[in-house]
């Protein structure tokens, strides 16, 4: 037990720690009663299952931790000949008008469906059953929410004709697209699609993101298109992330196989694998040990944050909370780790994160981000 804690403390000290042991080590420094007292090995072995509880997010709420490297200020000798001290403060964010910021609640089922006619449908408020009839082809809204296609006259669907669903900040949908394809959008994400695909291919059209688990046709290739990309299948489950406001679009596999190309390049992706094009230089990567876990927390109703600074972290809140954030003054450059459920109010979630001198001040659904 000594010697694996030891071993613990001398990677978090060069520097070396995976997010998950500076996870251990600093989640033990946050609940020091004296900030300037160093750990003890046997300390931080035996608060390992119960740290990693409070980091999972099955429990009611999860705090989310800077993991900067913390400095260094002196060496004090431990029984185990290792001390230090954590310099870094510890101040939880501040909440400014909390009563406002428990008005604001997370995201839910919204979307707006546009049929080729141009009618605009409000999903919100649309009964369960059918919602329209597009030459042989129903649109229903299931029991569950889900959008779903029906194609009742195959000989006479017509080929001609898009549909295009929207969710906006602070929604999210599911819709069953004509071949069967389920498709699960986040939050402020546009999808475009044809009411009956063709009979070569199946092309969507993807602003924001999105969860694919594409039906298989071996004589219809599957493709994606964002503003930047193409992502063609023939059957299989990946994830799109393509909002105009990230600098990465990132394609994570799933399962099967996935072809992304851009004007200059294209990748094969392996599942677990993930294709990464920056905008800024349209230059295409492929990250083959991606964490699919936090790629999908989404999906699963849960921020994951590994290693991100805070304005990742803000856009994330402004599109599942429908809220603006500004900046005054010099923006903080921690990063941080860590899971929130998504289904928190706004005043739960600020209260989880406890961003060291970050303040947060809330008028309407204006946050303004501060910091000391």
């Amino acid at each position: 037990m000594e010697k694996n804690s030891k071993k613990l403390l001398d990677k978090y000290l060069s520097g070396n720690c995976t997010a998950e042991e500076m996870a251990i080590v600093e989640d033990w420094y946050l609940q020091l009663p004296d900030e300037t007292a160093a750990p003890t090995h046997s300390t931080i072995e035996s608060s390992k299952e119960e740290v990693w509880n409070k980091l999972s997010p099955r429990g009611k709420s999860v705090k989310l931790i800077t993991v900067k490297r913390i400095a260094i200020a002196a060496s004090i000798v431990l029984c185990f000949g290792l001390g230090f001290y954590f310099m870094s403060g510890r101040n939880t964010l501040p909440l400014s008008a909390k009563t406002e910021l428990k008005d604001i609640l997370p995201g839910g089922n919204k979307a707006i469906l546009t049929l080729a006619d141009g009618t605009v449908v409000n999903l919100d408020d649309a009964k369960n059953g059918q919602i329209a009839n597009q030459n042989g082809i129903e649109i229903r809204k299931a029991k569950n929410g889900q959008l779903e296609y029906v194609i009742n006259d195959v000989q006479n669907a017509a080929l001609t004709g898009s549909n295009a669903i929207s969710t906006p900040r602070g929604g999210q949908y599911q819709v069953s697209l004509p071949d069967g394809t389920k498709v699960w959008l986040n939050a402020a994400t546009t999808l475009k699609y044809p009411y009956a695909f063709a009979k070569n291919e199946r092309v969507v059209e993807l602003t924001g993101e999105a969860y694919f688990e594409v039906s298989k046709d071996h004589t219809r290739p599957f493709k994606v298109k964002t503003n930047a990309q193409t992502v063609e299948v023939l059957g299989t489950h990946f994830n799109i992330n393509a909002y105009n406001d990230e600098v990465v679009v990132k394609t994570t596999l799933l399962e099967g196989a996935v072809k992304v190309s851009t004007a200059s390049a294209s990748v094969n992706l392996h599942p677990g694998e993930q294709s990464q094009l920056n905008i800024n230089n349209a230059r295409l990567i492929v990250d083959q040990q991606v964490d699919i876990d936090k790629e999908m927390a989404w999906k699963n109703n849960i921020f994951s944050f590994d290693n991100e600074d805070l304005q990742s972290i803000m856009r994330q809140i402004s599109r599942w909370y429908d809220v603006d954030v500004v900046y005054e003054g010099k923006i903080s450059t921690e990063k941080y780790v860590g899971e929130i459920p998504r289904n928190s109010n706004l005043a739960e979630v600020f209260k989880i994160l406890e961003l060291n001198h970050v303040h947060i001040d809330a008028r309407g659904k204006v946050l303004t981000v501060t910091r000391d």
